[in-house]
């Protein structure tokens, strides 16, 4: 219960397509995360990659926000918004945690076992993780991810 605390308290809060200023990155003062910023962020089609692949959607749209990445570029924690898609995920390629701000979304594990989560739901997606994400209204998230070696 403490380490679930402490992520918390470290999260209070991947995907972004806009930062924050550069001197708040590199600085070492508090940061504060505003995610009203989402209601404004510009969002960009949704392209297949390796580890993600569009299987549904009407021309599915996404956008977020970096506001803190660590100085060696691992560590990033933003926020992101998505209209309505469904993707196959292959090899996730981070460990990603993510807390539900609005919305939901139906995630299927390789094993054929699912579950919706929503606002104020919180998940840890494992590096390798893969399954069906699909997203039953757009949602808005926190995200925080590290990449392990």
């Amino acid at each position: 219960m403490k380490n679930n605390l402490n992520l918390l308290l470290c999260v209070v809060i991947l995907f972004g397509n806009n930062s924050i200023a550069d001197k708040q990155m590199n600085d070492n003062n508090i940061i504060d995360l505003d995610f009203s910023q989402l209601q404004t962020v510009e969002l960009y089609p949704v392209e297949d990659y390796p580890f993600m692949k569009v299987i549904d959607g009407d021309e599915p749209l996404a956008g977020g926000v970096t506001s803190f990445q660590s100085n060696d570029g691992k560590f990033d924690v933003g926020s992101s918004r998505y209209s309505k898609i469904t993707l196959r995920l292959s090899d996730w390629p981070v460990d990603e945690f993510m807390y539900f701000l609005e919305g939901q979304v139906e995630i299927t594990n390789e094993d054929g076992s699912s579950k919706i989560y929503g606002a104020g739901d919180a998940i840890v997606m494992p590096k390798g993780f893969n399954g069906i994400w699909r997203q039953l209204t757009p949602i808005k998230k926190i995200n925080i991810s590290y990449p392990m070696e």
